[in-house]
């Protein structure tokens, strides 16, 4: 038996993400307060008060997740009392850097900083779009080949990949799929996640991380950009490849059905990355903590399924 620790990433935010778990957890409001100290505004009320539109911004959008991930990570670890051990972790595309905070590779209050400059290059990044499309990945790579400035960013799932870059590329390719028969879905992004069109970006970031000091993960880390267990090395160098290659999350998963993993919990809103873990991985076990009630259904499947030390 062997249990995962998975996060997601950007398109999962929503306005008042991380209320209950505030409500119910002391662990979790101090993680907001660590939040409020080194982004230098409230991400609390920000996450109560901005409205769809305005979360959506990669600004605003990267510190909430990273949040309420940490929050539910807090909130869980506060409740369970040391009775559940992860074997592992892993993130979707952003949700990487909570993942990694916990394998132990930074400190949360580094973790914010990190990501704080993060969001900021992405903001600033030149427009574009990204669209998830169902079907064959080979069929849809086949079509993305024909389109100047279009790239498969994330294979989620073997009937579902992402493709990004710029926006007229995209809204075309994504008419040609769709009229195939493909279902089409444009991810409330604004920048082409996950290309080559982020490297200026990247190499952006990789200068403002370069003097953080990072440990290597603590526990078996399923890579992004690898698919498959992270190998220590140059931490910023990985940061800003993995800001311009591609999400390998249905080889990474691959890697985890190898390894003997068959219970995950996904820390963080809206459950997306349990959800494909489960697509990828039709025997596991998915669990999720984005709220209260969330936390209580968790540690009973947990105990149920004989994972208590």
């Amino acid at each position: 038996m062997r249990l995962l620790a998975v996060c997601s990433g950007q398109g999962s935010q929503y306005p008042g993400m991380g209320r209950e778990l505030r409500a119910a957890s002391a662990a979790a409001r101090r993680v907001y307060e660590c939040a409020a100290d080194l982004l230098g505004y409230d991400l609390a009320a920000l996450c109560e008060e901005a409205g769809e539109e305005a979360l959506a911004r990669t600004g605003m959008a990267q510190p909430a997740i990273f949040a309420h991930s940490l929050a539910a990570l807090a909130a869980f670890d506060e409740a369970a009392g040391g009775r559940f051990w992860f074997a592992a972790a892993a993130g979707h595309s952003l949700g990487e850097y909570a993942a990694l905070c916990r394998a132990g590779c930074f400190a949360m209050e580094d973790g914010f900083r990190i990501i704080k400059a993060r969001a900021a290059v992405m903001d600033e990044a030149p427009a574009g779009a990204m669209i998830a499309v169902s079907g064959d990945a080979a069929a849809v790579e086949a079509v993305c080949a024909r389109y100047e400035q279009l790239w498969a960013a994330n294979y989620n799932h073997p009937a579902q990949t992402v493709l990004s870059g710029g926006e007229a590329s995209c809204l075309a390719a994504a008419a040609e799929l769709a009229a195939a028969g493909a279902r089409v879905t444009r991810l409330a992004v604004g920048s082409a996640f996950h290309t080559p069109l982020m490297a200026p970006a990247a190499a952006r970031f990789r200068a403002m991380i370069g003097h953080y000091s990072f440990a290597p993960p603590q526990i078996s880390f399923y890579s992004n950009l690898t698919g498959d267990i992270l190998a220590p090395g140059d931490i910023p160098a990985y940061f800003a490849d993995h800001m311009t290659s591609p999400v390998l999350f249905t080889k990474q998963m691959a890697a985890c059905a190898r390894d003997g993993i068959d219970t995950c919990v996904e820390f963080g809103p809206r459950r997306v990355a349990a959800t494909l873990a489960k697509k990828n991985i039709k025997t596991l076990t998915a669990l999720n903590i984005e709220d209260a009630a969330g936390l209580e259904k968790t540690l009973a499947a947990l105990g149920q399924l004989g994972y208590t030390s």
